[in-house]
């Protein structure tokens, strides 16, 4: 089975006539693309490395007709909610952009030291989403980056439609779905306009204020430079 790595195109120039086992070794520039200190302001620092848990919260469905002329409704997503949270050998994730690689988890309820409580609700017209991103991986580092910087500021959310059917104007409507993941990106990747969040909280050893900052456009930003920088 081959090995997709996400951050690197096809090279046609490669040689793929390598025996199965044959150690390759390096005969180029290293290209070090992890995520470090240096890279992100000083006030980001805990909350990008140090901050053990890094919650942000807000509607990841609304039962609206979507950009791909879909509707998925909310009773449908409440029936697969608790799979999606609680499954063992089926558990649903927090991507980034589509590509279905954890980079955090979601969670049922968060409340903050000073007593602010989140939860995750579905209700006749919405799907309120809490999630937890982690700090392990590079991915879920600049997770955190976009997250803070307003890069990310909505969710999109990736189900199997089981049962649907389709109104005279041609929208196809969900009414019965399992979820599979709630991927953050762009406002431009995002099919529902509606879904937004923000980062609500933010927990290193003691209190931090909660940080709370709104989405904005991607015009240069330090995430983009960061992440362009760790791809050359």
């Amino acid at each position: 089975m081959s090995i997709r790595v996400l951050n690197h195109p096809v090279d046609g120039d490669v040689d793929r006539k390598a025996a199965i086992g044959e150690a390759v070794e390096p005969d180029g520039p290293i290209h070090d693309r992890r995520i470090t200190r240096g890279d992100v302001p000083d006030e980001w620092i805990e909350p990008v490395f140090e901050a053990e848990n890094f919650i942000i919260e807000g509607p990841a469905s609304v039962e609206i007709v979507d950009r791909s002329g879909q509707q998925i409704q909310m009773e449908a997503v409440a029936d697969s909610l608790d799979r999606y949270l609680e499954s063992t050998r089926e558990p649903g994730i927090i991507s980034t952009r589509h590509d279905d690689v954890p980079v955090g988890v979601p969670v049922w309820e968060w409340t903050t030291d000073n007593g602010i409580h989140y939860e995750t609700t579905v209700d006749d017209e919405e799907f309120t989403l809490v999630a937890n991103l982690g700090n392990e991986t590079t991915k879920s580092k600049m997770a955190r980056v976009r997250c803070l910087n307003g890069d990310y500021g909505g969710y999109s959310v990736t189900v199997y439609s089981n049962q649907e059917h389709r109104r005279n104007d041609g929208t196809r409507v969900t009414v019965d779905c399992d979820l599979h993941a709630v991927t953050l990106g762009h406002e431009e990747q995002v099919m529902n306009p509606e879904a937004d969040f923000d980062v609500v909280d933010f927990k290193h050893g003691g209190v931090l204020e909660a940080c709370i900052r709104r989405r904005l456009r991607r015009r240069n930003s330090l995430a983009g430079r960061i992440e362009e920088r760790l791809s050359n």
